[in-house]
């Protein structure tokens, strides 16, 4: 391994974690828009006349295609090796 080859691993190393924290808070901030969706989704659907039976089936179904599984369960297909999820 040479001297440019040995910088550019160390560089990738240093701002992983960086990254990694900044992916995280940006999910958080995703996932809490998207209970708040639910919630609001849930509330017209109760307002529109839904039991709340349904209403809550279908306000959970929303909320949920924000999560880290699905979405690296949707992207498996284009990235080898996350299909096991």
């Amino acid at each position: 391994m040479n001297e440019r080859d040995r910088s550019t691993v160390l560089y990738a190393a240093s701002y992983g974690p960086i990254i990694g924290i900044k992916l995280g808070i940006k999910y958080l901030k995703f996932k809490r828009a998207a209970r708040r969706g639910e919630r609001r989704f849930y509330h017209e659907l109760r307002s529109q006349g839904l039991s709340r039976i349904e209403a809550r089936y279908l306000a959970e179904q929303y909320g949920s295609a924000v999560s880290v599984r699905s979405l690296i369960r949707e992207s498996g297909a284009a990235i080898p090796g996350l299909g096991w999820l």
